[in-house]
């Protein structure tokens, strides 16, 4: 009997960079009795055990994004073949933070990893961010990624499927599921962790021993002018899988410093969720922590915090360079998308008369 370590997030708590030291060490990680899966990965992670399981019980197809060349529905399979594979290995580590935002039918999906898994002990590791953070964080990174977040921040909060239950909530799911002595819960904190980092805190967690380092590339959030340009861009429509190369060209031409901790939505709304992140992980400490304050570090409140605003002359400049970078004949990828956002931008934030009519008429020409 294996023990697994079910490892599900949350999101925006350095799940890729763990997630690319497991993968990164998968020989390594054998020789000490732990089987990090790779028949069923695509990439790093292990989404495609989610991905099955959506389908089977909430009835939802996932796009092929998270499945790569894998065939569907078998990640299950591939599982329980590769782990046949190593008869004597004692640890298993699984690892998806699409397992953290799962609450329809999740205790039958939980019943039904328990039934895969019978025989082995299973545990359950959630790294846990502050609330503040984490929307703030979360929000940007569906606007700049492949998901392609248009709206406001408001929408996003109150529609997302990660934010319709809070930790305390979430964490009863799954503690109902798997049983409350097999949940690990640590804060995404550096201040907490094994040797200030998320990886000797996770091998600390799992039982491993320390691994080398895995060279990583950074999520950086986008900036202001970058998050609004984006958004736009979103809005306006395009087919996902030329997100990155979309994503590319706007930071390569309105190149602008990562966006700093700020509130997306106006601040009265911010101390309304505030008050109630506060009281959610009061009650997480009482019952899961002995009494231990989750996070040492408190929520500031919202006039300690940049309303996020980006300045009307940053965007006039990013407008003005995507138009210069436009008019060359050979920059042809991607024009009619970038012009039918630029549009939007100009009637959106009254800047016709600044851009002149003889642009906008070029803009409306490459539509």
């Amino acid at each position: 009997m294996a023990t697994v370590y079910l490892h599900i997030g949350a999101p925006k708590t350095a799940t890729s960079t763990l997630q690319s030291m497991l993968s990164g060490n998968f020989k390594q990680l054998l020789k000490q009795g732990v089987l990090y899966p790779q028949l069923l990965r695509h990439g790093d992670a292990h989404h495609t055990l989610v991905a099955d399981l959506i389908q089977a019980y909430q009835g939802h197809t996932m796009a092929d994004l998270w499945y790569g060349d894998r065939t569907r529905g078998e990640a299950w399979q591939d599982l329980q073949r590769e782990i046949e594979q190593y008869p004597g290995i004692d640890k298993i580590i699984l690892s998806s933070e699409l397992f953290f935002g799962q609450t329809q039918r999740l205790q039958d999906m939980l019943a039904d990893i328990r039934s895969r898994l019978s025989g082995h002990e299973l545990k359950v590791v959630v790294y846990l961010r502050r609330q503040d953070q984490l929307y703030s964080s979360f929000f940007n990174q569906d606007v700049k990624g492949a998901r392609q977040w248009a709206h406001n921040a408001y929408q996003f909060f109150q529609t997302h499927q990660i934010f319709q239950r809070d930790y305390g909530e979430l964490l009863g799911l799954w503690s109902d599921g798997v049983g409350r002595e097999n949940m690990v819960i640590r804060p995404y904190e550096s201040g907490q962790w094994v040797g200030g980092s998320i990886i000797e805190d996770f091998c600390a967690v799992t039982g491993v021993e320390p691994l080398g380092r895995v060279q990583t590339t950074p999520n950086e959030s986008l900036g202001p002018t970058q998050l609004y340009v984006k958004r736009c861009l979103n809005r306006v429509g395009y087919d996902k899988g030329a997100n990155e190369s979309v994503l590319a060209l706007l930071q390569r031409i309105c190149p602008e410093a990562p966006g700093k901790p700020c509130i997306y939505v106006h601040r009265g709304l911010y101390r309304q969720y505030r008050k109630k992140w506060i009281q959610v992980n009061k009650r997480i400490a009482d019952q899961y922590l002995d009494g231990k304050p989750l996070f040492s570090e408190a929520i500031p409140p919202p006039e300690k915090v940049e309303l996020y605003q980006p300045e009307l002359a940053q965007i006039q400049l990013c407008l003005l360079a995507l138009f210069e970078h436009f008019s060359h004949p050979r920059e042809r990828e991607h024009r009619s998308l970038f012009a039918r956002a630029m549009l939007l931008i100009l009637a959106e934030q009254d800047l016709w008369d600044e851009f002149e009519s003889r642009r906008c008429n070029t803009l409306i020409q490459w539509i």
